[in-house]
């Protein structure tokens, strides 16, 4: 690979669409906007910052020179890498009988601009920039707010796999030396066994194993840890792992589906009514449904095509893929 300094790469990217100074050197509070979201029964509320056009191309171009250059354990993370999604997170848990699930709690929040240091000048010799190490304090003011990972930003995401990357690895070797499956999804843990007895300590060898790669700080979601049995209904990331050990969309999801496809061809006034949205909405949101049964279910999807009709299905999915 040939290296070249970071001022090169940005106007070769850009060629004057975007200033290099500006990109290095102006103050970039103004171009997010903190928002409170997400307040249910369920959840608390959550801040979160949404990044303008221009900060969303800084971030798209760290993204491809260095972030896309950092550290993931590809055997056991599926969150936000390329060609892999949730259902791979679940299907590897398909076959076992007992489940443990937990969360980290605070996750991006948690993730000050210490680490984020650490895991960019970890992968510098890897990425094409020339000079980073002359630039690490610029990317870190770029990618953190308050000193740490703001929920909302696009670079959050893969700085967090990064950083837990030691953390994967560790704990990779400790379920394999124990005959368990570990798999994790952003912030969300899961980790299976045909025996529940070696998932009743797994709080704790989870908080041991964060301590010794030096994340300590970082804690379980008390309220979100437990252990479930096949038996019961096993429902992991939404998705729902059948008796059989296929992965499949969740019961209430499927008759939500339904109820839209039978509106969807016969009145579409009752569609719109349904879902409290104009009809082009209404059919995005059902696009969207029909596109993710495609990605988890092809089986049930089939089901959806023989009940209601292959062109009628297939349009659905062409809709949302355009």
């Amino acid at each position: 690979m040939t290296k070249k300094p970071l001022a090169e790469l940005f106007r070769a990217m850009y060629h004057g669409k975007y200033e290099y100074r500006d990109f290095i050197g102006e103050a970039l509070d103004t171009r997010y906007k903190p928002l409170n979201v997400g307040r249910t029964q369920a959840s608390k509320e959550r801040l979160v910052y949404a990044p303008d056009k221009t900060m969303k191309i800084y971030h798209s171009f760290l993204k491809l020179f260095l972030f896309e250059y950092l550290d993931v354990n590809e055997r056991v993370v599926f969150s936000y890498r390329k060609g892999v999604n949730v259902v791979e997170a679940v299907k590897k848990h398909a076959h076992n009988k007992h489940f443990f699930q937990a969360d980290i709690q605070d996750f991006f929040p948690s993730i000050d601009s210490m680490m984020v240091r650490s895991v960019i000048e970890s992968a510098a010799a890897r990425t094409p920039i020339a000079d980073l190490m002359d630039h690490v304090d610029r990317i870190i003011e770029l990618v953190t707010i308050g000193g740490a990972l703001p929920i909302g930003f696009p670079s959050s995401p893969l700085i967090s796999n990064a950083v837990l990357h030691r953390f994967d690895d560790n704990f990779e070797d400790y379920c394999v030396n124990h005959g368990m499956v570990y798999t994790r999804y952003s912030d969300d843990i899961i980790v299976s066994s045909q025996n529940r007895d070696g998932l009743n300590n797994l709080a704790a060898a989870i908080e041991n194993t964060l301590k010794s790669v030096e994340l300590d700080h970082l804690r379980l979601n008390p309220e979100k840890t437990k252990i479930t049995s096949i038996g019961r209904k096993i429902k992991l990331l939404g998705l729902v792992i059948l008796p059989n050990g296929t992965v499949s969309v969740d019961i209430k999801l499927k008759q939500q589906i339904e109820t839209m496809l039978h509106f969807y061809i016969t009145d579409s006034a009752k569609l719109r009514d349904f879902l409290e949205a104009d009809l082009s909405k209404a059919t995005e949101q059902l696009s969207g449904y029909v596109n993710y049964v495609n990605t988890v279910d092809s089986a049930y999807l089939d089901k959806l095509r023989k009940k209601y009709g292959v062109t009628v299905i297939d349009t659905l999915i062409h809709q949302g893929s355009r």
